[in-house]
């Protein structure tokens, strides 16, 4: 038995090294005990079989194409960067070092370039499960419920469809982050030019990048009947419960986008208000804590190509392309149309008009010269490490990407489409935005699933 067993070792040359094999059971042991804490960071998804991997929808769309050496190791670079960050803040929460998790994962990672047959199961498993039940769609008899959603929904894009100006109510707050950047040209003609890495991602030095997000900061514009219309900074009160109160701040990140055989940059603000109030005794969209993120997709010469925004409980996803796109035809299989605005043409500064208690976008255009209250700009990170009573940070959302305490009565009624906890604030990555169909806001080629060019792209490609 001792030479069999020696045999079959000799016989598999994939066989992890003893070191591998201590180094996923490094992992393993850590994972169970993120489970047993109930402190999962659900920022991006798990790769089945490489606990030190970690993948998002924009990442798991490069399966599918072709990638030399060094688009292979910055790919696989971009994912360990992934378990790094997930891995920081579950072992934060835990009071745990990360020294060892992270001496592990560059030695797999390092294996791993040059295992063929691990490679092609990694492809295999880099993929970001959809914000969907089927189960309940199964259940909800979807194919019934969809014929009165579309409806509905076709209703509200047509009564709710934001003006292509700005109103001031009498009761509206301003609010806006610092105004002092760097000058504008210089700083489009920094992005422009820079480099980018052999999978098409700009590279942007820090300074560059924070010059970008002042430079395309929206002005927002609330009309405030009650103190649940005033933006906050999220906080742990003394018994470690979230809360949303003053002073406002903006929580900003980047993210990325594929469009014709390009990546573009995409800069992400959010906002956050203690709560959308009920109207009426029986308002099943009434609950703790609301909010809004609004996006700029910037186009290869660093003018924007589109803004949208969605409410952060992935409802109401709405479009402002400017006149370089041009809608692509709906199609009548596609789940639910898209919901778009009037072209936007980039302005110096713009102002997004949200009503009192909805939150809903009333209206977009140059922003209004009345003097803001000042947003302090945090990144969206903070909110997975909010600090606790005894000092331990814990983050705003729970291991299945939602906000605990947010949930909304509508998850009943829309229970048929399948989206866990309809109307429930979500951390990004989970906002599933239609009930017709699937759609995720962070969709990887969701850009180009319902535009196309109205002229020519700049700049250069990527793979």
């Amino acid at each position: 038995m001792l030479l069999l067993g020696l045999s079959a070792c000799a016989g598999n040359p994939n066989r992890p090294h003893p070191t591998q094999t201590a180094c996923l059971a490094t992992f393993n042991d850590a994972d169970r005990r993120v489970a047993r804490a109930g402190v999962g960071d659900a920022d991006s998804a798990p790769v089945a079989g490489f606990p030190y991997l970690r993948v998002n929808r924009l990442l798991a769309s490069f399966t599918t194409t072709p990638m030399d050496a060094p688009g292979r190791s910055a790919w696989l670079a971009r994912l360990a960067a992934l378990d790094t960050d997930g891995r920081r803040i579950e072992m934060a929460a835990l009071g745990a070092p990360t020294a060892a998790l992270d001496h592990c994962r560059r030695q797999l990672v390092a294996s791993l370039v040059t295992s063929g047959p691990a490679w092609d199961t990694l492809l295999r498993a880099a993929t970001v499960p959809a914000d969907y039940r089927q189960f309940q769609r199964v259940l909800g008899l979807y194919p019934v419920a969809a014929r009165f959603a579309r409806r509905g929904i076709a209703r509200l894009q047509k009564t709710e469809n934001p003006q292509p100006h700005l109103d001031i109510p009498a009761n509206a707050r301003v609010y806006a982050a610092d105004a002092a950047v760097a000058e504008p040209t210089a700083t489009t003609h920094a992005f422009a030019n820079a480099s980018h890495d052999p999978l098409g991602f700009p590279i942007l030095a820090a300074p560059v990048l924070a010059a970008l997000f002042a430079q395309h900061a929206p002005v927002w514009v609330v009309a405030s009947a009650s103190e649940d219309d005033h933006i906050g900074t999220i906080t742990r009160s003394a018994t470690g419960t979230p809360r949303v109160a003053a002073p406002p701040s903006v929580y900003q990140y980047a993210s990325y986008t594929r469009f014709e055989n390009q990546v573009l940059l995409q800069l992400n603000y959010v906002i956050w208000f203690p709560a959308r109030p009920a109207v009426g005794r029986f308002d099943s969209l009434a609950g703790k804590f609301d909010g809004l993120t609004w996006r700029v997709t910037l186009d290869a010469d660093g003018v924007p190509l589109t803004f949208d925004t969605v409410h952060n409980c992935g409802c109401y996803h709405l479009w402002f392309p400017t006149p370089r796109l041009r809608l692509r035809p709906v199609d009548p299989a596609d789940g639910e149309p898209p919901w778009v605005a009037d072209n936007l043409t980039p302005l110096s500064r713009i102002g997004v008009q949200l009503a009192a208690g909805t939150h809903m976008v009333r209206g977009v255009g140059p922003a209004p010269p009345h003097p803001p209250v000042l947003l302090k700009v945090q990144d969206y990170t903070t909110l997975r490490a909010l600090p606790g009573p005894a000092g331990t940070p814990r983050s705003l959302f729970a291991p299945d990407g939602l906000v605990p305490g947010s949930q909304r009565a509508e998850r009943y009624l829309l229970w048929p489409f399948g989206v866990p906890s309809a109307g429930a604030m979500r951390q990004r990555g989970h906002h599933a935005t239609a009930f017709v169909g699937v759609r995720h806001f962070d969709e990887a080629q969701l850009l180009q699933r319902y535009f196309s060019r109205a002229a020519p792209a700049q700049g250069p490609t990527s793979r």
